[in-house]
């Protein structure tokens, strides 16, 4: 009976354990390692470019002084364009015109006067406003010159003296807008009248001093407009501005190629071109491996493994780098850190 117990319990335990064996979990599987990133060694062009924020407008006002005594009766809104032989104000009720040319009248000029530059600049305005009588435009003062000065002048309700004094016409480099009005009427007319623009459409933005290599004068460019069209440019001009906390800035002036192109208002993205290069091997900038003695390095798929391969890093732009190593070409696969 004892013996039939006994065996009865190692039968059991034997079940039991049994049991155990069959229910253990198997050990769990190593997880894999994802493949890494990579991307291609690829041959392309490689152009550095800045984009600054631009602001549509007439460009930097610059003041504008009178030079004719007596009181200040008449003033152009902000807005207006002033064109050849328009009236830009008035003093004493009678119009003091704008005149186009490179000298400013320097002296009256009358039949008498010896020839110069400031008589040639009377008859270019003359002959371009239709009085051909005043041609050719030599700088000498002669008869033909009297005849149509007078007739400009009665026409423009200008006293008819064949005399032009040095306040009676202001002569700038071209038609100009009216910013702002800084006189008032009935004041002297001599001293800063007022503020004027060119006539022309432009863009101007602030760029960091660093960076003047980017924006020569002449330079192509290009704007992208408000609705996300982009149009060409050409840097007009570059001039030094005082900016916040004493630094420096560049504000640069952009023209358009096609006029019509530029917008009315709204912010805009000027797109300056610096350094290129041609036809190098590039890989994307995370693909770069800092090595420990120093220097760079990238890790470069090959026959089921990987290696490293020093480079000398070259240009860096749009998030690639030109990269030079040896028995590195193009369409190799590299590593990319993720």
């Amino acid at each position: 009976m004892l013996v039939a117990v006994v065996l009865a319990v190692a039968a059991t335990v034997g079940v039991v354990l049994f049991t155990r064996v069959a229910t253990r979990p198997e050990p769990a599987a190593r997880p894999t390692a994802p493949p890494p990133a990579t991307a291609k060694v690829v041959r392309t062009d490689l152009v550095d470019r800045v984009e600054v924020d631009g602001t549509p407008g007439y460009g930097a006002a610059t003041p504008l002084s009178g030079r004719k005594q007596g009181t200040l009766t008449w003033l152009p809104e902000p807005g207006k364009v002033v064109d050849r032989g328009q009236p830009l104000y008035a003093v004493d009720a009678v119009a003091v015109p704008l005149l186009i040319g490179s000298t400013p009248l320097y002296r009256e000029i009358r039949a008498d006067v010896p020839a110069g530059p400031d008589v040639r600049v009377l008859q270019e305005n003359l002959v371009a406003l239709g009085y051909a009588e005043a041609g050719p435009p030599d700088g000498k003062f002669d008869a033909g010159t009297g005849r149509a000065l007078r007739k400009w002048q009665k026409a423009a309700g200008l006293p008819q003296s064949g005399v032009l004094a040095q306040g009676d016409a202001l002569v700038l480099p071209a038609a100009v807008r009216v910013d702002r009005v800084t006189a008032q009427l009935g004041a002297a007319a001599e001293g800063e009248l007022m503020e004027v623009t060119g006539t022309e459409r432009l863009v101007t933005a602030e760029l960091e001093k660093s960076r003047r290599d980017y924006a020569p004068a002449g330079a192509a460019v290009e704007v992208r407009l408000p609705d996300r069209r982009t149009a060409a440019g050409t840097v007009r001009s570059v001039a030094t501005a005082s900016a916040e906390e004493g630094e420096t800035k560049l504000v640069v002036t952009v023209a358009f190629a096609d006029p019509a192109a530029a917008p009315e208002s709204g912010q805009v993205v000027v797109v300056l071109t610096g350094a290129r290069r041609d036809q190098v091997l590039a890989v994307p900038v995370r693909a770069l491996v800092a090595l420990a003695e120093g220097g760079y390095a990238v890790e470069v798929l090959r026959d089921g493994g990987r290696s490293l391969v020093p480079v000398e890093p070259g240009m860096f732009a749009s998030g690639l780098v030109e990269v030079t190593g040896p028995g590195l070409v193009e369409g190799a696969e590299v590593v990319v850190a993720s």
